[in-house]
């Protein structure tokens, strides 16, 4: 079997390409990070998200409350 360099052309050229887009897309993300690392509207988003997440944790903490209320006065009934 007779294996010409004919052959290994196509070979590094479909290799080159997968290399391509790999690296192609890791530096895509990276700009993209950090382009939305400074934006106004990311910040506002997540400013209201921490809003949103401290008052549900301030309802899941009387929730709580009030179910270990509930419980002392089952467990002092039996």
């Amino acid at each position: 079997m007779n294996f010409d360099s004919v052959y290994l052309i196509p070979i590094i050229a479909i290799i080159a390409g997968i290399t391509y887009a790999i690296f192609d897309l890791y530096f895509k993300s990276k700009r993209y990070a950090f382009e939305s690392q400074n934006s106004p509207a990311l910040s506002a988003a997540l400013a209201a998200s921490n809003q949103t997440n401290a008052s549900l944790l301030e309802k899941l903490a009387a929730i709580d409350a009030r179910l270990g209320a509930i419980e002392r006065t089952l467990a002092a009934t039996r």
